[in-house]
């Protein structure tokens, strides 16, 4: 096929680096991959992930790993690409089981005890223990289910990291590909903008 001898010219010139070469690959099977990711989201990750989220983090992982990609037979390029789909949509569907069992542990929880969202209220807010404080956290746990969702991916990823699986800022940056430094800015960040998201509830933060 005329598409497949035009690959097998581009693929060469991708991986040396042709940004050009790599950008028209991926739109030679953009089609076909979004129709492989939509095959691939149904029920309940269906409504929290687009096909088209994936699609684009797709090609930025792809153009970030062409460097290393070796063709081995026909159609093998976009079963990396597909591979790399999957990959993402099996990191959120992990993502969003993980979110399930915290709302289950937060809604199972003995009173007077914090679940890992009640938690993450708590690291984020500061020290104060009065009672009142706590029985507002608790409170204010459920409405940060919902600011975390609004959260950019990566900024949401380190405060889970950080915050809920307890990990230090170097796994988290290790983990992250980033600096110590840049995921201290990213937990500020977040912290600023759940504020911005919870209004009134989250006025008991401190900075």
């Amino acid at each position: 096929m005329a598409s497949d001898r035009f690959e097998s010219d581009l693929l060469p010139q991708a991986v040396e680096g042709d940004r050009a070469a790599l950008a028209q690959l991926l739109l030679l099977h953009y089609d076909g991959l979004q129709r492989h990711i939509a095959s691939r989201i149904s029920g309940d990750l269906g409504r929290l992930v687009l096909a088209d989220d994936i699609l684009h983090q797709t090609f930025v992982r792809a153009a970030q790993a062409i460097g290393r990609y070796q063709p081995r037979h026909e159609g093998a390029f976009f079963a990396w690409l597909a591979t790399i789909a999957d990959n993402l949509i099996r990191d959120a569907e992990k993502r969003r089981r993980r979110e399930r069992r915290a709302v289950d542990a937060d809604q199972s929880q003995p009173p007077g005890q914090s679940s890992g969202w009640a938690a993450l209220v708590e690291r984020i807010a500061g020290d104060d223990s009065t009672p009142s404080a706590r029985g507002q956290r608790r409170e204010s746990a459920r409405r940060v289910r919902s600011a975390l969702a609004a959260l950019p991916d990566d900024q949401r990823e380190i405060v889970e990291r950080y915050y809920l699986k307890g990990q230090s800022l170097d796994e988290v940056a290790r983990a992250m590909g980033c600096t110590k430094g840049a995921v201290r800015a990213s937990c500020y960040r977040a912290r600023k903008r759940l504020r911005e998201l919870m209004g009134r509830s989250s006025l008991y933060f401190s900075g």
